[in-house]
């Protein structure tokens, strides 16, 4: 792995690791922004690991910052709190356009599949500030032939419609707008900081009017929480309505990194299900085999019955 470096101006000499305790380039509502100087943008995944080749992310930690995160391990590359850090102190590539342009011209990536978002949400509130993704997807208007996949919580992405659509042209482009739940009382315990789902479902349908591939992700499913038959159709009704290609679900990972803010905020919010995912994962980080069958059974009977995947208007 190529080391990141902090700095607060770029032409500062980097070190070696971000310091913790350096000056922040900007505070907002008790959040630090921090500007971080990596030397690659684009990322290979293991083959055959993901349904991508390829990862971008603009930021490094997110406000949303759910207590189910598997991307705090990130932060402690670090040595940040990793309970409390993920979205408290947020990282920004800011030469990442420039970063893109130089990988762009080096290698022929024609046919590579890239997914933006990761590990980190592409329209967090910092974007309004320093807008990395818009100038990173700017920079693949100059060239063609990719496939490219952005997945966020944020309708803030309908800033970008046009470019969006101008880029579906030039590549293939898929956008994912997570949404685990509907109800407004598990948004509000599982996902404090993240938009309204109904705002999210909003963008569904804008971004499909538009003819782009637009899904939903209902990620994670938590058992108990998000899992039930009764629990998920509200979702997928809606995702009929606003006329979502499809819906993609898929179970709780439990990395190490996570597990200390996870169980933590389980044994608060929903107490009396401790007991049933200790029983389930135990030490493990995600479930397998049986387990994972039997948990994703209503939401893969509910994908069957309502006929997903469908076509979008603009793909048919």
């Amino acid at each position: 792995m190529q080391p990141a470096t902090l700095s607060l101006f770029p032409e500062l000499p980097p070190i070696s690791r971000p310091d913790p305790d350096a000056q922040a380039v900007r505070r907002r509502d008790g959040v630090d922004y921090y500007e971080l100087a990596v030397r690659r943008i684009l990322h290979r995944t293991k083959a055959g690991a993901r349904p991508f080749s390829r990862t971008l992310n603009p930021y490094r930690g997110c406000e949303f910052g759910y207590a189910f995160s598997y991307a705090r391990y990130t932060h402690g590359f670090f040595e940040l709190d990793l309970r409390r850090d993920l979205e408290r102190k947020v990282f920004v590539k800011r030469n990442a356009a420039r970063l893109l342009e130089r990988e762009l011209r080096r290698c022929d990536l024609r046919g590579e599949r890239i997914a933006i978002g990761t590990v980190s949400d592409p329209y967090q509130p910092a974007e309004r500030l320093y807008r990395v993704t818009q100038s990173v997807l700017e920079t693949f208007e100059r060239a063609e032939g990719l496939d490219i996949s952005i997945t966020t919580r944020s309708p803030l992405i309908l800033r970008d419609l046009e470019l969006l659509t101008r880029l579906d042209v030039r590549h293939s482009v898929t956008v994912n707008i997570s949404i685990a739940t509907l109800d407004p009382a598990t948004a509000r315990k599982t996902e404090p900081r993240a938009p309204a789902p109904e705002a999210r479902l909003r963008a569904v349908r804008k971004l499909s009017a538009e003819g782009l591939a637009t899904r939903v992700f209902c990620m994670p499913i938590l058992p108990g929480i998000n899992s039930t038959e009764g629990q998920l159709r509200p979702l997928f009704e809606a995702a009929v309505e606003h006329e979502a290609e499809d819906v993609i679900g898929d179970p709780l990972v439990l990395r190490p990194g996570g597990r200390k803010r996870f169980w933590p905020w389980l044994e608060s919010k929903y107490p009396q299900l401790v007991p049933r995912y200790q029983a389930l994962y135990g030490d493990a980080d995600s479930l397998s085999g049986f387990r994972r069958e039997r948990l994703m059974a209503p939401f893969e009977a509910l994908r069957l019955a309502y006929g997903f995947p469908r076509r979008t208007a603009g793909r048919g």
